[in-house]
């Protein structure tokens, strides 16, 4: 329950409507957690709501406590202080037993050294130290008078969620079971904030850190120095880890479904909020004071403020249709529900004399001005948050007018509906209208008081005061009675069959360094499939020993070209040529000229020769569903010209460059190696044919230089052949402020190949500088006789890799 840490150490959270909650870990266990936001049973931010589902480990937490305890192990008992007398409460006797002693993780199962002694006809537990561990019943309370111990185990905490649920918090109805019971005096209907109060009330009376803590109704061991009840150790029953809402709606699966409405289950009710909650956020977000709201009554899955608006706007539906009275009481506002005023009405026996107006008026509006029935309209939380309504009609009503209330709340039918028949009967009973004066000097009632008149049984309630020499009092007849019962009625749904998980579609891309980072992390994939699915990437040098590498959280944006696509040129935008590609799914968009040049829209296309083209597009339009034209392109980038000189044949992958496409998790060991890659759905069987099988080798291509760029040559008057060239860098090259580019490798050095026109290498040799000079005498060497041209290619040489992408000039020479 309330756990005293300023925040678990791990935290998963969500949020749901208005709500939130998640999981988080405490002293090493996982618990399921509600922000104290939504639950705030202490007060203050730092207290959380720790729940622990099914499975995670309530009751060996307390199993290892109490063996703990009585062998004096640390950190529960001071050293040496082993405890010799502990209680062990429990619903029922048998529950004791079969759970906390003798269960999987009961005491004697993960006793350490020789298990305690069980003896059932005395009903304690005997260790062989001599500590004793006594079991009550909750059906006894009784039984607890009396002994003294040094510590007890007590079961979960928990509270159906039925009416008057605290009356008996161990009880709820199960028509299928022979204690299928309700609690005292309840009227059997289904109430979320019952079993909310419960919780709170027990957080705000153990909990130390409550500004209203009675310091002796938790006393601080004089033994141990800690509380009588420690705040941070107590556990709520029950939240199920079947997924809500398929629990409780697939009832055709979990016969116990029906049984959620009214029982403990937390599932589904966490992310809810009270009424009175509710109101102090909506006055919160507009900086207001804290409300009174202690006794404004009621409980909502969730409520939309769609637009930024006043508080009152926003509290107005509220205070219409769950009939808060509202008023201020030096300067705070104060919320009620008529049916928690309790306090007995003032008798007004005397009234004043106005020579200007009416001692005394009743107002009644005429019977054909009241509505006969009346509809609620709101979002159904169990029907997908569908728009749903509630009707609620008055019996023997003969007038037909009917009037429509809309409420922007999420909420169940079956609270609707008990809503909409309390709105209609407090219509048709707060109908008559009163107003009189009163002696100045008498004792007056305060707006929100409940008045009786002239020894009449009808009560009223103080609407408005208008103070003067005598005090005029507004008021309006309400009848005290007891809220329509929440009747929930949950709509039957049945598991539909397991969609046939395929396999992905996954497209591996050896990319240039697209990006700051390792160079292996260019190496990077793209999965598509439908229905989607988080899918995962494993790895393996053979063909067993996979191991996790990535796992991908959005499907990519992928296609497939349309229409063959040729060369280009790189360096400006081509306005000439478009890409028609049909895309899987999703869509693209057009940007502007600076978006585009400050690299928006990068994709990457698979040219005919393997390699991968990078190019950006600065329009996008769907000519047919799925079909895009793409225009204002940007070929070649970040020194893929070889691909784009290739070009693309029909058919060819389309893969927009967004954040969906991940690095696949390839090591810098592993780059250049044929690797073995499985990709597939999380949680499907690897082995299945939802699994695609890859054979891929990436990270060569962001390690390889860039091809240079403004080749020249030039012949001299004596025959010598002046080359030079620009380099270019594949790391942090795009900066405009520095002189000079970064080298980006370990040492500068160039690759020039002599050849023939025809491609014949004649002479090649390696330069440190971006120039060289072929001289006549090396020419003479190489040609016998003097050729029309030659061929020259240069290429930037890297120490990891060797020589990169190369650039070549035709010199003629004749």
């Amino acid at each position: 329950m309330p756990s005293q840490t300023t925040a678990p150490s791990q935290l998963i959270w969500a949020k749901r409507n208005i709500g939130y909650c998640g999981a988080g870990r405490l002293d090493g266990e996982w618990f399921i957690l509600a922000h104290p936001d939504q639950y705030p049973l202490a007060g203050t931010p730092d207290t959380w709501l720790m729940i622990g589902g099914r499975g995670s480990g309530k009751t060996r937490s307390g199993a290892e406590w109490v063996d703990s305890l009585v062998r004096g192990l640390p950190p529960y008992t001071p050293p040496g202080k082993p405890y010799g007398r502990i209680a062990l409460v429990g619903e029922s006797l048998g529950d004791v037993r079969e759970v906390m002693i003798e269960g999987p993780s009961g005491i004697r199962a993960i006793a350490r050294g020789v298990p305690p002694r069980f003896e059932a006809t005395r009903r304690r537990l005997v260790w062989e130290t001599g500590a004793v561990a006594q079991i009550f019943s909750s059906e006894d309370p009784e039984s607890l008078r009396g002994p003294q111990f040094d510590a007890a185990w007590l079961d979960e905490l928990g509270c159906p969620a039925i009416d008057l649920g605290p009356n008996q918090p161990n009880v709820f109805p199960d028509p299928k079971s022979s204690e299928s019971a309700s609690p005292h005096f309840s009227s059997g209907g289904r109430s979320d904030l019952a079993q909310q109060r419960f919780l709170e009330a027990h957080g705000w009376h153990w909990n130390p850190g409550n500004p209203g803590f009675v310091d002796d109704a938790n006393p601080v061991s004089p033994v141990y120095g800690g509380r009588m009840i420690d705040p941070s150790r107590l556990y709520l029953w029950s939240w199920d880890a079947r997924p809500y809402p398929a629990f409780p709606l697939l009832r055709d699966v979990w016969s116990d479904g029906g049984n959620w409405t009214l029982g403990h289950w937390l599932n589904g009710r966490l992310s809810g909020i009270s009424l009175a909650g509710l109101v102090r956020a909506i006055l919160r977000d507009h900086g207001l004071p804290v409300p009174d709201i202690a006794r404004a009554d009621g409980f909502l899955t969730g409520y939309v403020v769609s637009d930024p608006s006043s508080a009152r706007s926003a509290l107005q539906p509220l205070v219409d249709v769950f009939g808060l009275g509202v008023h201020e009481d030096d300067g705070r506002l104060v919320f009620r529900s008529l049916t928690t005023l309790a306090a007995a009405p003032m008798d007004i026996t005397d009234a004043a004399v106005n020579e200007n107006s009416a001692t005394f008026e009743k107002v009644r509006p005429a019977a054909g001005d009241l509505p006969g029935s009346v509809t609620l309209s709101f979002q159904d939380s169990l029907r997908d948050y569908q728009s749903a309504s509630a009707r609620a009609l008055r019996e023997g009503s003969a007038y037909e007018r009917e009037q429509t209330l809309a409420l922007p709340a999420i909420m169940d039918t079956g609270a609707a509906e008990a809503l909409v028949a309390d709105w209609l009967r407090r219509t048709w009973h707060g109908k008559e209208e009163i107003s009189l004066a009163v002696p100045a000097a008498a004792v007056v009632p305060q707006p929100g008081n409940l008045i009786r008149i002239f020894g009449s049984n009808a009560e009223f309630l103080v609407t408005g005061i208008d103070e003067g020499i005598l005090c005029r009092l507004s008021a309006r007849r309400v009848l005290r009675v007891a809220p329509t019962p929440w009747r929930s009625a949950l709509p039957f749904d049945t598991a539909s069959p397991s969609a046939v998980v395929g396999e992905p579609l996954a497209l591996f891309m050896d990319l240039p360094m697209i990006s700051t980072g390792a160079s292996e992390d260019q190496f990077r994939v793209a999965v598509w499939s439908k229905p989607w699915k988080t899918e995962t990437l494993y790895v393996s040098p053979e063909e067993t020993g996979f191991e996790l590498r990535a796992s991908i959280g959005l499907p990519a944006v992928v296609g497939e070209l349309l229409e063959p696509l040729g060369s280009g040129f790189s360096g400006r935008i081509d306005r000439s040529q478009t890409i028609n590609i049909r895309l899987s799914d999703g869509e693209l968009q057009s940007i502007s000229e600076l978006q585009l040049l400050n690299g928006g829209n990068a994709a990457s296309v698979r040219s005919a020769g393997g390699a991968w083209e990078l190019i950006q597009f600065q329009t996008a339009e769907e000519t047919a569903p799925s079909v895009w034209r793409l225009g204002g392109l940007l070929r070649g980038q970040l020194g893929t010209e070889d691909a784009m000189t290739a070009g693309a044949v029909v058919g060819a992958s389309f893969v927009l460059l967004d954040e969906a496409v991940k690095p696949a998790g390839l090591l810098y060991s592993e780059v250049g190696l044929p690797l073995n890659w499985r990709i597939g759905p999380s949680g499907e069987d690897f082995s299945g044919p939802a699994f695609g099988a890859y054979t891929e080798t990436g990270g060569l291509r962001a390690l390889t230089p860039l091809s240079p760029v403004h080749l020249k040559a030039v012949r001299q008057s004596g025959g010598d052949i002046d080359i030079s060239w620009i380099r270019r860098g594949r790391i942090d090259a795009d900066s405009w402020l520095g002189s000079e580019i970064p080298l980006g490798e370990e040492a500068e050095a160039y690759r020039v190949d002599i050849a023939t026109r025809s491609g014949d290498i004649v002479r090649s040799l390696i330069v440190a500088l971006p120039s060289f000079t072929y001289t006549a005498v090396s020419m003479m060497e190489d040609f016998p006789a003097t050729p029309e041209s030659i061929r020259i290619a240069v290429c930037q040489i890297s120490a990891a890799i060797g020589p990169g992408a190369s650039v070549s000039t035709v010199l003629t020479l004749g």
